[in-house]
């Protein structure tokens, strides 16, 4: 029994595991292999109060987001609401601005109305130092740049974005079909896109920032994104170490179940170790973090810790397996490049810790 999960988070992990098993057969995600975007199973969460809770008085909880996040890494599922919930609406729900308001009820109210982000640049990971640049003209604001690994922004309606300016860090609400967007290939066939700016207008009104530091906004934006990473990453090496398990002690060479060859068992049980470490410092961290402590180190080092696991795993599931692990008949190759893309996004574990190493070395 794990005595670490309260009784309501244990309901929705099952009441979300049972709604995943509808979307996460071979056959079902067959039908995504070419194009990784189920708009359905985005109203199915939305509709069964998964992604927010109109009830509360605050709708958006982190703490069962990052329970959802875990399932959805688990089941390999065909819609990523990371940067719809965690970068925009819970953002937005923080602004008291108008704008932030009347994009936040159309979320609520209309089931196709969905948010995309666009806060990372060619070049730069680092989603707390944006280089898109925004020349004051008058009440406005003119955007040359571009920005990349934007999700779904072909189905959004509305898009955050971020850009420097003489008044230090902005964060704007805009409308991504009146502008160029570009769909990037990839290998796990996420709909991530391309936004280019060209001597592109935003208004005063449409900045969310209200009271608030733009770069205090994305330092949030960032923590979150890495507390999310960490949840979907527990949740793929989690089903990465059961299919292991499974086939181990299933396959027999010379009589026995490979399982109990020694090697075999032995690069098992490091690859269990490390997942269970990497659940340990997400806890640590998101204990941290919701109760408002200083965390900014501590976020580094489960980024680190994050993308080593991955690779860590990834590699010994594949090992273990022999040829089923590159195999498409067989499940694993799905979580294996789940692990590479979440491994690399934002900054791999070598920036983390280049970035934690600078922390520390100059008291921070």
């Amino acid at each position: 029994m794990d005595f670490s999960n309260s009784e309501e988070s244990t309901i929705i992990r099952d009441n979300i595991k049972k709604l995943l098993g509808n979307y996460s057969s071979n056959d079902y995600l067959l039908k995504y292999d070419e194009y990784k975007l189920d708009l359905e199973l985005f109203k199915e969460l939305k509709q069964g109060g998964y992604l927010f809770d109109l009830e509360s008085k605050n709708p958006f909880n982190l703490e069962f987001f990052l329970i959802v996040c875990e399932e959805l890494g688990y089941s390999n599922a065909t819609f990523d609401p990371t940067q719809c919930i965690s970068d925009v609406a819970m953002t937005l729900s923080e602004s008291n601005t108008e704008i932030a308001k009347s994009a936040l009820k159309k979320l609520f109210s209309e089931d196709d109305y969905i948010f995309s982000s666009a806060l990372v640049e060619p070049l730069n990971y680092d989603i707390e130092s944006p280089s898109l640049i925004g020349k004051i003209t008058g009440e406005r604001y003119c955007l040359t740049g571009k920005k990349i690994f934007s999700y779904a922004a072909d189905q959004a309606s509305c898009m955050l974005i971020s850009f420097i300016c003489d008044d230090g860090i902005k964060l704007a609400l805009i409308d991504p079909r009146l502008c160029n967007v570009r769909h990037t290939s990839n290998t796990t066939s996420k709909p991530y896109f391309e936004i280019s700016f060209s001597n592109f207008d935003i208004s005063q009104d449409q900045i969310i920032n209200g009271d608030k530091n733009g770069l205090d906004i994305l330092k949030d934006i960032s923590a979150k994104k890495i507390l999310i990473q960490a949840s979907y990453a527990k949740g793929i090496t989690n089903r990465m170490i059961e299919l292991t398990s499974e086939y181990t002690s299933a396959r027999e060479q010379f009589g026995r179940p490979i399982g109990s060859f020694q090697a075999v068992a032995h690069r098992a049980a490091n690859a269990f170790i490390s997942n269970q470490v990497l659940d340990l410092n997400l806890k640590h961290v998101t204990y941290k973090y919701l109760n408002n402590n200083e965390c900014e180190n501590e976020l580094l080092n489960l980024k680190y810790i994050l993308g080593n696991t991955l690779h860590e795993i990834s590699y010994t599931a594949q090992h273990l397996h022999g040829g089923m692990g590159v195999a498409k008949e067989y499940p694993l190759w799905r979580y294996c490049l789940e692990a590479k893309e979440f491994e690399l996004m934002n900054g791999n574990s070598k920036s983390a810790l280049a970035k934690l190493s600078q922390n520390l070395t100059s008291n921070q």
